[in-house]
């Protein structure tokens, strides 16, 4: 906007006002005409009141420039920031949860995994399994244990290899991110930035959570397995030994023949 240049002194317009005026008497002046009578007080009183005037409507477009650029920097602040990554964000934790809720075997619900410890790891101590362990049993329980072992760590590395598949877009996430925030022209856009900044950290903690609770969960399988490998093998030679009673050899007759 053109700025009027009003920047004189009320005593500089004054002055030049007068000096006008007289000079324009003068010229006007036929050759022997009489002198008229000016009256310079009226005349520089007219001239001060023009000045302030002047001044007033200086300071009044002065105040008017004021208010533009404040609502040009509100305008600029209120400006919505042209750039998201919360699609790419929410596609990247629905494809990590996807992965968590294909769990095989030990689920994360915590019902499921109490029934399914009781299944695939027993306590052939109790007295449930008294005299009810057989070989067959062992081996099918060991297999379901093995199996249920290798899902779980088979799931741990999909979710580590989900998770270090969006690392790439992670970082060019973040990248524009704080380019959107460095370029950012007014408040609200370094805010929204900001903002998503925040999302992209939460949704990799999160991600970090995941791998943690998967790991864990592949970790535990394998110790309760070591564990009940060793209760299977202490129900095994229970069975195999019996009650303990030593075995007594005694005579027999072979083809007839007297006993020896």
């Amino acid at each position: 906007m053109t700025r009027w240049p009003l920047k004189q002194s009320s005593k500089q317009i004054v002055g030049a006002a007068v000096i006008a005026a007289a000079f324009a008497i003068m010229s006007s002046r036929p050759a022997r005409a009489t002198v008229p009578v000016i009256d310079f007080a009226n005349l520089t009183q007219n001239v001060l009141t023009a000045a302030r005037t002047l001044e007033e409507v200086n300071n009044q477009i002065t105040q008017i420039q004021q208010g533009i650029s404040m609502l040009e920097n509100e305008a600029r602040n209120l400006s919505s920031l042209p750039f998201s990554v919360l699609a790419e964000l929410q596609s990247s934790m629905g494809q990590i949860d996807q992965l968590m809720g294909q769990a095989q075997s030990l689920a994360y619900n915590v019902q499921q995994v109490q029934a399914q410890f009781q299944q695939l790891y027993p306590n052939y101590q109790s007295a449930n399994f008294q005299g009810n362990v057989t070989q067959a049993g062992l081996l099918a329980d060991a297999s379901a244990r093995w199996r249920a072992s290798v899902d779980t760590f088979q799931h741990t590395m999909e979710v580590q290899s989900q998770i270090v598949a969006s690392i790439p877009s992670d970082q060019a996430d973040l990248s524009a991110l704080v380019g959107q925030s460095q370029g950012a022209v007014g408040a609200l856009q370094a805010i929204q930035a900001s903002n998503q900044l925040l999302a992209l950290q939460a949704r990799q903690l999160s991600a970090t959570q995941d791998l943690i609770a998967a790991d864990a969960r592949a970790q535990a399988a394998n110790a309760m397995q070591n564990a009940e490998v060793r209760s299977a093998a202490e129900a095994d030679w229970k069975r195999f030994y019996g009650n303990g009673v030593s075995y007594t050899p005694t005579p027999v007759n072979v083809f007839g023949g007297p006993a020896p």
